[in-house]
């Protein structure tokens, strides 16, 4: 069976609250466009639980529900031999059957295999802990069980890219906007207060580094602090925040700005009320010219981080020219 968009978005919608009305989706579908009755919406639904892309629909439940459970994650790494592949597929077909694993996961790196298990005794855990163990024991080389206990619960949305493609379509238009402007410093500057705008952050910040490339300057700023000549007008590339980002050409990313140990004034972080920080590095060359940064009181998601990169990959093309140029007539 072939998913269209609007199937994604039916999907979409359903991974979010699979008791959603139908003309709920109707809604959501026509604010991006399509326009489709709740009968055919229905029909859609239909469709997909025939062709078993929708298996079921199941509440979730609070974790404290199962606080009285036994709960083992159990994680393997595997023998190989010439019948490995035969066990693993058993392996799969095991979990699959077993009513009591809820979740099994094939993992990259020094283990192969992790599963979640949910008995209502130990006895049962017990048992079933013998029947594993005698049943894949030609395919496990290490076995290890641990109690664990359950924190969050919550569903995995699916095919929920049209949101950040939507984003994306207006970072894209915001930048796109600045085409008009020729000067470097007013694209620039408008760059970082379109930051502020779109990611509603207290503030921006653009540093580049000094010829000798041990200080970053400050040159751009937006939001509550528009000053570029205070404290950190000059910040040394071994700084705890933005210095590493410099020398690993990697950004900087937390939500948790007051606790973070890479950020200097935890008390003044606390007092602004400031949640998240990200730091970008600009690149030429593969070298790092300067850094992007930003603090918001908002949760950053991964999506903003991604959307922050394009901002940020803006910025390095914006330069490039300049040190082209700059380079070019030094030769």
């Amino acid at each position: 069976m072939i998913i269209d968009e609007i199937d994604k978005v039916i999907l979409s919608s359903l991974s979010k609250n699979a008791r959603i009305p139908a003309v709920d989706i109707a809604n959501n579908l026509k604010n991006i466009g399509y326009k489709i009755t709740e009968r055919a919406i229905r029909y859609r639904l239909r469709r997909l639980e025939e062709n078993n892309i929708v298996l079921g629909y199941s509440a979730i439940f609070n974790p404290s529900l199962t606080s009285e459970k036994i709960s083992r994650t159990i994680m393997l790494k595997f023998r190989f031999t010439k019948n490995s592949h035969i066990l693993i597929d058993r392996l799969n077909k095991y979990v699959e059957e077993a009513s009591f694993c809820v979740y099994s996961s094939r993992l990259n790196g020094d283990l192969d295999w992790v599963s979640h298990f949910i008995f209502d005794s130990i006895e049962q855990y017990e048992l079933e802990n013998d029947n594993f163990m005698h049943r894949f024991a030609e395919l496990i080389a290490d076995y290890r069980s641990y109690e664990s206990r359950t924190i969050k619960a919550s569903p995995y949305v699916v095919f929920d890219e049209q949101q950040l493609n939507e984003r994306k379509w207006r970072v894209y238009r915001i930048l796109n906007s600045l085409k008009k402007h020729e000067n470097l410093n007013v694209k620039l500057q408008l760059i970082v207060e379109s930051l502020v705008k779109y990611f509603d952050a207290k503030f921006a910040r653009i540093w580049l580094l000094d010829k000798d490339r041990k200080n970053l300057i400050l040159k751009y700023s937006a939001g509550i602090y528009k000053n570029i000549n205070g404290e950190f007008s000059k910040v040394d590339v071994d700084s705890n925040k933005i210095g590493p980002i410099v020398k690993t050409h990697k950004p900087v990313i937390t939500n948790d700005v007051p606790n973070d140990p890479r950020i200097r004034h935890q008390d003044w972080a606390k007092k602004e009320k400031l949640r998240s920080f990200a730091g970008y590095p600009i690149m030429y060359r593969n070298r790092s010219i300067g850094v992007l940064a930003i603090f918001s009181e908002k949760y950053l998601s991964p999506a903003d981080f991604e959307l922050l990169g394009i901002f940020c990959d803006q910025i390095s093309k914006e330069l490039s020219s300049l040190f082209e140029i700059q380079e070019f007539l030094m030769l």
